[in-house]
C-alpha cells in the first residue's frame, strides 16, 4: 500500500521538492516548531537541500543496509540534542524528492542501535503517492 506525503517546500526552479509523510506530519512539525533553535536549524537544512548542496553535519545518507539505500537523515545537533528526522530521497533524473518520514529524538550512541536500524530498513521500503 502506498503512503501519502504532502509538499511542504521546493527549490526556486522546482528541481528539489520537500514532502512530509502524512501519518507522521504532526509529530515532525511539533518537534520542528517546539523551539526557535530547532526551527532555525531546520531552515538551514532546508536551504542546503533546496540549493543542492551537501553538508554531512546536517544531512547525510543513513548507510545502515541495502534495504535502506535511499534513506538519509536530517541531523539536529545544536545544544547537544543529537535528534534525527529520517527521510527517503527519490530521484527521477530531473527532480529530487525528499520525504521527511520519521522523527527519532535523543540518539545516544555513535552507531545505529539494532532497534533503530530495523525501523530505518522498514521505512526504506515505503512507497509514496506524491
Amino acid at each position: 500500500m502506498k503512503r501519502t506525503a504532502i509538499l511542504i517546500d521546493q527549490s526556486l526552479h522546482g528541481t528539489t521538492l520537500l514532502y512530509v509523510d502524512v501519518q507522521n506530519a504532526q509529530e515532525i512539525f511539533s518537534y520542528i516548531f517546539r523551539e526557535l533553535s530547532i526551527e532555525k536549524e531546520f531552515r538551514e537544512i532546508r536551504t542546503i537541500l533546496k540549493e543542492n548542496l551537501r553538508n554531512a553535519e546536517k544531512y547525510k545518507k543513513a548507510n545502515v543496509s541495502s534495504k535502506a539505500e535511499n534513506i538519509f537523515e536530517m541531523r539536529f545537533i545544536q545544544n547537544q540534542r543529537n535528534d534525527r528526522i529520517y527521510c527517503q530521497e527519490l530521484n527521477n533524473g530531473r527532480k529530487r524528492f525528499i520525504i521527511l518520514i520519521e522523527l527519532f529524538e535523543g540518539k545516544k550512541s555513535q552507531g545505529i542501535p539494532k532497534k533503530i536500524k530495523s525501523r530505518i530498513e522498514k521505512i526504506g521500503g515505503y512507497q509514496y503517492e506524491l
